[in-house]
């Protein structure tokens, strides 16, 4: 039903893992051209861990936490093809409130694809066998505990920022950064329903004391889905702000104000939310690659 939260909690990792810049390569073989032009072609072993609590003010203050663990190999310059990975993969969310579809395990098998090097583009597929985590009596329950689902999209990332050299005691960077992130996505489960989402944020990094930045930015959400389910039709917009305690780790607390709107909500259920609505988000987030 509702799949809000998860498509935010996508959304946010993987802008923050392409933050991260281009992924180490544990293999240790450097790709050099030949005498014809060609790369070496090169396999290693990439994994990453995600974690995100969020705290929905609109949802009745609930709150959503979110888990997953990717471990696969990759392969680097193949024809056309500048990355290409699989991957198993390892998904857990629970909710405060216990609402069956913020509660559920996923394991799977996925892979996914960059053509270019300077532009994060990223088709992928998933294949994933999951369950509802046991929910109490007199709550909403699921049709089936377990299902199976077949995912497969594109991802789009961009963003800017300026190098910075960590302060001894208190600076006033001011440095201009920001990011513009899309992804369109196929869920067969959820009668085959093709939901995109959009993110642009973009602010100021105002203070830094030592390592510790703080970050005032303006957020615009987007969603829209083929089936008009009201929770996948929503836009928003609202300032925020960001605390990351070291530059060298990505862990950063945020808070943001959104205004919202639900549009062309013609699904089968109704919506029984007012079309515009205040939210206030409070969460933490922690992502660590290897």
């Amino acid at each position: 039903m509702h799949g809000k939260f998860w498509h935010i909690a996508a959304g946010m990792f993987l802008a923050v893992s392409s933050l991260m810049g281009s992924e180490p390569d544990s293999s240790g073989i450097e790709s050099n051209p030949d005498e014809g032009g060609s790369a070496e072609i090169h396999w290693s072993i990439w994994g990453e861990f995600y974690d995100e609590s969020m705290i929905f003010e609109s949802e009745e203050d609930n709150v959503f936490s979110n888990s997953h663990i990717r471990q696969g190999l990759k392969i680097r310059h193949l024809p056309v093809i500048n990355l290409f990975q699989t991957y198993i993969l390892l998904r857990y969310g629970r909710d405060l409130h216990r609402d069956f579809w913020n509660n559920k395990t996923e394991v799977g098998l996925g892979l996914r694809t960059r053509f270019f090097k300077k532009i994060f583009f990223a088709p992928y597929a998933e294949y994933i066998c999951g369950f509802y985590n046991k929910i109490p009596e007199g709550r909403p329950q699921p049709q089936a505990r377990q299902y199976t689902d077949l995912r497969g999209g594109f991802i789009f990332w961009y963003g800017w920022d300026t190098w910075y050299s960590p302060a001894s005691l208190i600076t006033f960077p001011r440095h201009f950064i920001g990011e513009v992130y899309s992804e369109l996505n196929y869920f067969r489960k959820d009668r085959d329903n093709i939901i995109s989402y959009t993110h642009m944020k973009a602010g100021i990094r105002a203070v830094r004391i030592w390592k510790c930045a703080f970050v005032g930015y303006g957020a615009m959400y987007i969603m829209k889905d083929r089936n008009r389910d009201f929770w996948n039709n929503v836009a928003e917009i609202g300032p925020g702000f960001w605390i990351k305690p070291h530059p060298d780790v990505d862990l950063k607390f945020f808070v943001e104000w959104l205004r919202g709107y639900y549009y062309g909500i013609e699904g089968r259920d109704d919506n029984p939310n007012p079309q515009i609505f205040s939210d206030r988000r409070i969460g933490i987030l922690l992502w660590i690659g290897w």
